[in-house]
């Protein structure tokens, strides 16, 4: 794991020391367990976003398709010389190689430039579908570009947690990843499990050799017989300390239904709890400043619901939570302050349902629109990391698994007053409700700064775009509907489409979501 400073810095992120030693990035790739059955398969989604954020012209990408066992079973190479909307589609990789409807293997990207990319891991998202369902994610394992950057990412050693586990007749938990080019002989797992009761359960096991880019789909329940009953019945986390080395182990995790064939995943985190240096804390903190924060939307009306998940996986400290509920033109509805006390060595999973949270409020549910989170430190000592969950779902439908979308709170930092915009970019999905919601929130205390924003839509046909421009003032949000946009919906046709976000304000943030009938719930935070 890479101190927080250290990722600050070698991303190149505005008003950070950059060492005259830093290395450019010309090889950005990420690698991923790819499944097709009879249920579902998978896709790969990007934009062509280099030439927009970065001015460069051409990227070399080459995608490698691998079975289970790590052999390489096909090699695609195109060029991504226009700004638009690209799809790699599994059952396409597999045309003419596999004969039955169950895969399970490995897709990796590659991204090759003579200029530099800055990012190690290119923003791709991975997404397993069929039409009643998707589910969502960004880039998560990749395999080290060189001996360096293994280095840099394995200088400290941490489980990986912060996301939901299931357990029942009906759901199955996992964790799957893709190893990298070394030969580990016996994979081992120590696990810590927190159930709704913030009981914790400790244990071991192994899961045997893994051979060099072999993929590992770890149901936990074969694993852990008696995980059933410590959940019992509810949701819980879980940490898991592993052996694996050679590449950058962030795991997809989720759960599967079998009531419902269908999957929603995530991506894990840095188990923190025992990360206690200086490097493991905000260092600026500042009294005009919140000293760590964030917004995220809330589907409060008909059978919707959010529900915000606080793990057990940051460093240790003391903070005192606060949250603010806005409506749409960002009028202060109502203060939670001192919602809640956190003492991280409580291991405490806290899970607060906005539902339960508003129930006596004497508002239209319909009308709050979203959710300032703050957590303020009680000792001047506050986590770099604090990692959460953003569930959404519907209730009462065939698909019971909400989105859990993996997000950082953002330390206070004056030095993003001086920066002088924001560019962010997120998918919208052809089936389903796809909705975006973008905002305008800042860790100021007196914040009342308004946004300049420039939208432009992409489609998969050419790099022709469709331009809006709107204002975000401060604790606004600007949430948008595919389904209601017909304008929109007919230029992104029977793919995929994008959306970039060109700001004049530093302190713009995002997410996206997919509903659909069935109940499922996709989503993620804007790159």
């Amino acid at each position: 794991m890479k101190s927080f400073y250290d990722v600050l810095s070698s991303r190149l992120e505005f008003g950070e020391q950059i060492e005259n030693t830093r290395k450019p990035i010309l090889r950005s790739s990420g690698i991923f367990p790819a499944i097709k059955n009879k249920f579902y398969s998978t896709q790969i989604l990007f934009l062509g976003y280099w030439k927009i954020k970065r001015n460069i012209n051409e990227i070399s990408c080459l995608v490698t398709l691998r079975d289970k066992s790590g052999k390489i079973l096909k090699r695609d190479f195109m060029s991504i010389s226009e700004p638009r909307s690209y799809v790699i589609e599994l059952d396409y990789m597999l045309k003419n190689i596999l004969n039955s409807d169950d895969f399970i293997g490995s897709l990796e990207v590659e991204f090759f430039s003579t200029r530099d990319m800055v990012f190690p891991f290119p923003a791709l998202v991975l997404n397993y579908f069929n039409k009643e369902f998707n589910t969502c994610v960004h880039t998560l394992g990749r395999i080290y570009n060189d001996f360096e950057d293994l280095n840099d990412n394995e200088k400290s050693i941490v489980p990986e947690t912060g996301f939901d586990i299931y357990s029942d007749s009906d759901l199955t938990s996992f964790f799957a990843f893709v190893n990298g080019t070394n030969v580990n002989d016996n994979g081992i797992i120590d696990y810590t499990i927190t159930n709704h009761q913030s009981k914790n359960f400790s244990g071991t096991f192994s899961i045997g050799k893994i051979n060099p880019f072999e993929t590992m789909f770890i149901k936990l329940s074969n694993y852990i017989p008696e995980l059933t009953n410590i959940l019992g019945g509810h949701s819980g986390s879980i940490s898991l300390k592993h052996n694996f080395s050679g590449f950058f182990p962030r795991f997809l995790v989720g759960n599967i239904q079998t009531s419902f064939p269908s999957i929603s995943f995530t991506h894990s985190y840095y188990d923190c709890k025992l990360s206690d240096t200086p490097s493991d804390y905000w260092n600026r903190i500042n009294e005009n400043y919140d000293d760590s924060s964030i917004y995220i939307p809330l589907f409060l009306d008909n059978d919707n619901y959010t529900d915000l998940i606080f793990y057990p996986n940051f460093s240790p400290s003391l903070l005192n939570l606060d949250i603010k509920l806005y409506d749409k033109q960002g009028i202060l509805l109502h203060d939670f302050s001192n919602v809640e006390n956190i003492d991280s060595t409580d291991s405490k999973l806290l899970k607060i349902n906005f539902n339960d949270l508003v129930r006596d409020l004497t508002l239209d549910k319909s009308n709050i629109h979203t959710a300032h989170i703050i957590a303020n430190s009680k000792e001047s000592k506050i986590p770099s990391r604090i990692k959460c969950g953003l569930n959404v779902g519907i209730i009462g439908k065939e698909s019971k698994l909400p989105s859990n979308i993996c997000f950082n709170l953002h330390p206070g930092n004056p030095l993003t007053e001086d920066k002088p915009g924001s560019f962010h970019w997120l998918p919208l999905f052809h089936s389903g409700k796809s909705i975006m919601s973008i905002a305008n929130f800042s860790p100021l205390k007196k914040y009342s700064r308004s946004a300049q924003i420039a939208l432009n839509f992409y489609h998969e046909e050419n790099s022709q775009t469709i331009e809006r421009n709107i204002e975000i003032p401060a604790y606004n949000e600007y949430r948008l509907n595919l389904e209601d946009d017909s304008e929109i919906k007919s230029f992104i046709k029977n793919s995929h489409g994008w959306v970039t976000i060109k700001a004049n304000n530093p302190h713009i943030q995002g997410y996206y979501f997919n509903f659909h009938p069935s109940g499922s719930v996709a989503g993620d935070h804007v790159f």
